[in-house]
């Protein structure tokens, strides 16, 4: 979702990008003839030495049960060879929210980073348009009613593979965190609205409270919208915390729309069913 384009974005100005996973076709079939492919996991250190081997730099964009260690081992197996490390945290991360284990443990990482003397940038973003995907299940379409839900500033994944790969390119973001936020300010429930009226307007439409969602979850057994309903409880009680104003100046701030988006052609869209 947020890998493919800063993989395209980096290719196409011009480095060579190596990627670690845990099935070679699979990375192929969905990034093509242009990268390197390193086969294994990242919680093997001897997979983590193989796959960067010779590189300059990391990329790490992982889920939160395995950015934190996998942070600490390629700190540990950098050597002084790496000129920069690029992490992608999240958006609501303060000492008052650390209580949730996602914010826990992005700020644990990002610590672990700074404290590495390596150069880095870290990206935090908001809520990207292709998660909205997750709320498509078979011939319904699901929308999740906060109690009290934040306006989000939804972005584009396209946008953000431009803003990591221009970030390499200029050094004025080392050292920094970087909030990226969308041009348009939404909440979670009407961009769902609007996505299933574009593209998928002959779903039908389930539209549940935060209470509901819980029983859902169990029923639908599907870890991605598991996921997706807890954020949207927690994002109730958070909303949306950081200002974008420094890396829109820097890179450019994200210019895709979400009804733009909506009407993208496939390819465009990352590829992502509409």
């Amino acid at each position: 979702m947020l890998g493919r384009p800063v993989v395209r974005r980096l290719i196409e100005n011009g480095h060579t990008v190596r990627c670690l996973t845990r099935s070679a076709a699979k990375a192929r079939a969905v990034l093509g003839d242009l990268i390197e492919v390193a086969e294994g996991t990242v919680e093997s250190k001897e997979d983590l030495r193989a796959a960067m081997s010779e590189c300059d730099a990391v990329h790490l964009n992982l889920t939160p049960a395995r950015e934190y260690g996998a942070m600490r081992d390629i700190i540990d197996l950098a050597d002084h060879q790496l000129k920069r490390i690029s992490y992608v945290s999240a958006t609501t991360l303060t000492e008052e929210l650390r209580w949730f284990y996602r914010v826990d443990i992005k700020l644990r990482t990002e610590e672990l980073l700074r404290s590495s003397g390596i150069p880095h940038v870290i990206f935090r973003p908001t809520w990207v348009m292709e998660t909205l995907h997750n709320f498509v299940r078979g011939k319904w379409g699901i929308v999740l009613l906060g109690n009290d839900p934040p306006l989000l500033h939804f972005f584009a994944a396209a946008d953000f593979g431009r803003i990591v790969a221009a970030s390499y390119e200029d050094d004025r973001g080392l050292g920094k965190a970087l909030y990226v936020y969308g041009p348009e300010a939404v909440t979670l429930s009407d961009a769902t609205e609007r996505y299933l009226e574009a593209c998928h307007p002959s779903l039908r439409v389930m539209r549940f409270r935060p209470w509901m969602t819980r029983i859902m979850t169990k029923l639908l057994r599907n870890q991605d919208f598991s996921d997706v309903a807890e954020l949207v409880a927690y994002l109730d009680t958070a909303g949306e915390i950081g200002d974008p104003t420094e890396c829109n100046q820097l890179f450019g701030a994200p210019e895709i729309t979400l009804d733009a988006w909506c009407h993208m052609p496939m390819e465009i869209s990352q590829g992502m069913p509409h």
